[in-house]
């Protein structure tokens, strides 16, 4: 592993995922001067395992603060950092840290999630979007209105004066996966959606289909199983539609939940914040419904929110 100059770097930022890791080296402007990835993801490890993992990922880089958003700081993970409640300045996150001192000496400060409750008392939660949210006011400070953040659990989130109002979480992703892979529909559908392209014909009409409510979701997902018996439909053609009716369910739901501006389509801008598999399929849907969408790559989200949090903590602290 590389081992740069001491003197030009200044904190170390990890986003520490359920299925993989990334440890970034930084000066004090935010620049990554190094880069490591390993694949001991927080859902493999148990607690005391942590440790040895983060100690291997940062050999040979100098003793900085380290700072560390995503599934570390779940029940699960190194440290449980609480949740924080919203609205929530995305600035105070740094002053609600969890600390971990290592054998080594180093201390490690886990970022808390967010934690919203509706006006009956429903309950949503989140763990590392709120760092992607807080890179997206580095980039742009004056930052309002609503983000999207594609995944396996899919969050939108309003943004206002620099705090997260309220957010909503659909399962899209992973129920996704689940009818691609453990359903009926797994006998003709492909498995990658990240290969969907956002203009495959069979994705768009698939998301118009249930957007405009011609098609109930629940009968068009057997709808792609009828379409394989009686016509042989090519199994990448059906993993799309599959996907167009999925995310068209999760917009029609946001569109209910009062999510599009004057509970109407069109007339707002919109953050996409994600990976390059599903960010092209969510700036499509957006724009089907006149959301003109931004786009930011998650990782460098996370990145450039750990190093957000920090300054802005550092300039509180004597």
């Amino acid at each position: 592993m590389s081992k740069p100059d001491a003197t030009s770097a200044d904190m170390i930022a990890i986003d520490w995922g359920t299925t993989n890791c990334q440890a970034s080296l930084l000066d004090a402007n935010g620049v990554e001067l190094d880069t490591r990835r390993v694949p001991e993801g927080a859902g493999g490890l148990h607690s005391d395992q942590f440790e040895s993992v983060f100690e291997r990922l940062v050999a040979g880089w100098p003793d900085l603060p380290v700072w560390i958003c995503g599934m570390a700081g779940s029940r699960q993970g190194w440290r449980e950092a609480p949740y924080l409640s919203c609205p929530a300045l995305l600035s105070d996150l740094g002053s609600r840290i969890t600390q971990v001192c290592t054998a080594s000496g180093r201390i490690v400060r886990i970022v808390p999630g967010l934690l919203y409750r509706d006006s009956r008392d429903n309950a949503d939660i989140m763990r590392g979007e709120e760092t992607q949210i807080a890179g997206l006011l580095a980039q742009q400070d004056d930052f309002e209105g609503l983000a999207i953040l594609p995944g396996t659990h899919c969050k939108w989130v309003a943004v206002k004066d620099g705090k997260v109002t309220r957010f909503q979480t659909f399962l899209t992703g992973e129920l996704y996966s689940l009818l691609a892979t453990a359903s009926i529909l797994r006998h003709c559908v492909s498995h990658h959606e990240a290969e969907i392209t956002a203009d495959h014909p069979a994705f768009l009409t698939g998301f118009d289909d249930v957007i405009s409510g011609r098609v109930p979701l629940v009968s068009g997902l057997f709808q792609i199983r009828a379409q394989d018996v009686l016509n042989g439909a090519q199994k990448d053609d059906s993993a799309a539609r599959l996907s167009g009716l999925m995310i068209g369910a999760e917009f029609a739901a946001a569109q209910s939940g009062g999510w599009f501006k004057d509970g109407n389509q069109g007339g707002q801008d919109g953050f996409i914040i994600g990976g390059p598999g599903l960010t092209p399929l969510y700036a499509k849907a957006c724009e089907r419904v006149g959301i003109r969408p931004r786009t930011l790559f998650g990782l460098d989200a996370s990145t450039k929110g750990l190093w957000y949090l920090a300054h802005k903590q550092s300039m509180t602290t004597p």
